[in-house]
């Protein structure tokens, strides 16, 4: 029987953290760069597109990123013999030099090349949670104080499997909004559980048991969606989505567990396909349960809070006090410091 006592192993100290044997070239991180500077550093490539200007001019876009964050650059000349060089997710070296354009930091791209394995840190480049192995325990802790028989076998069901543990422990929580980054998804739905615990205490007609699995399982589709290495979608990922990936994996589970009710499977599978609340956010069907409703609305808190405190983390500091352009929510975020204002200092 799984209990809060559940001791993970030490997955951890693998590839993420262990350098790879060869000459390694220094990182210079995107949070560290300067206008004006010039740079011949490594990064992961996350977007890649050639476009042409009004004028017929080829150029091509990239979203280039660190542990430190992310950062927009532009090639400008020879994009024929440099755009074709690597794919999203591949690792590259680019030389060029840091300008402004609208108040934002970007690459003026000179070179671009794919690097080998062997040539560089993926701890440079991908962001780690630390403590995973205590914050997998607290999710543990949550899950051993499920009553109900048939969603504690489902429970054991989960956490005995060490690879899906694993995977679970090391995915990321999405591409680029939120907790994108290693430990992320463990980190994320370790927040959702705890946000649907208390709305459960506020609200207890819902079926905690329920919410709490649902809370669990709502993401764990992402394990198979997303590379967490290259933070670039998995064919599977690309064409089925977490959602159906995670339905799938909770059908496969219940089917292995006899007699399990068909009611309760069809409630559980409500909250997986149900949790992205609306038709317009990709979500299969829209949230008819209140315990549905809950993950679905501590899903969606704390994806936003998450993202807007990595908005503060990246672009925060120094007097500033709007974010850049977030297109994806059409907006900039006030992120200047509570610090900074005359009301946060105490009267005497």
């Amino acid at each position: 029987m799984i209990n809060a006592d559940f001791v993970l192993m030490p997955i951890f100290a693998g590839r993420m953290n262990k350098r790879s044997k060869g000459t390694k070239m220094e990182k210079v991180f995107i949070k560290e760069f300067k206008n004006g500077e010039n740079i011949a550093t490594i990064f992961i490539l996350n977007r890649k597109e050639v476009k042409r200007t009004k004028t017929d001019k080829l150029y091509a876009e990239f979203t280039l990123i660190d542990k430190t964050g992310k950062i927009e650059a532009r090639l400008w000349d020879n994009v024929e013999k440099y755009a074709n060089k690597a794919e999203t997710g591949d690792v590259v070296l680019v030389e060029g030099s840091v300008v402004e354009f609208r108040d934002e930091k970007q690459i003026k791209v000179d070179s671009l090349k794919k690097m080998s394995d062997g040539t560089f840190d993926y701890g440079d480049l991908v962001r780690v949670v630390e403590g995973r192995d205590d914050l997998f325990k607290k999710v543990s802790t949550y899950l051993s104080e499920i009553k109900n028989p048939w969603l504690k076998a489902l429970v054991e069901s989960f956490l005995l499997d060490t690879d899906f543990v694993k995977r679970f422990c090391d995915g990321v929580g999405a591409k680029s909004w939120h907790n994108a980054y290693i430990g992320g998804l463990l980190e994320h739905t370790y927040d959702v559980m705890t946000i649907v615990d208390k709305a459960c205490s506020l609200y207890p007609e819902a079926d905690r048991d329920m919410a709490l699995f649902g809370a669990f399982l709502h993401d764990t589709g992402k394990i198979y969606e997303l590379d967490e290495k290259k933070m670039e979608y998995t064919i599977e990922g690309g064409l089925i989505g977490h959602i159906v990936i995670g339905y799938k994996m909770l059908v496969k589970r219940m089917e292995s567990i006899k007699d399990f009710p068909k009611d309760l499977a069809m409630r559980m599978e409500h909250i997986i396909l149900s949790h992205h609340g609306e038709y317009e956010q990709q979500s299969p069907v829209l949230p008819k349960t209140l315990e549905a409703t809950i993950v679905y609305h501590a899903d969606e808190l704390v994806s936003q809070a998450n993202a807007i405190k990595e908005i503060k983390r990246a672009q925060g500091g120094e007097g500033k006090e709007w974010s850049n352009f977030i297109t994806i929510k059409n907006r900039k975020y006030f992120i200047r410091d509570t610090k900074e204002e005359s009301w946060d200092n105490s009267p005497a």
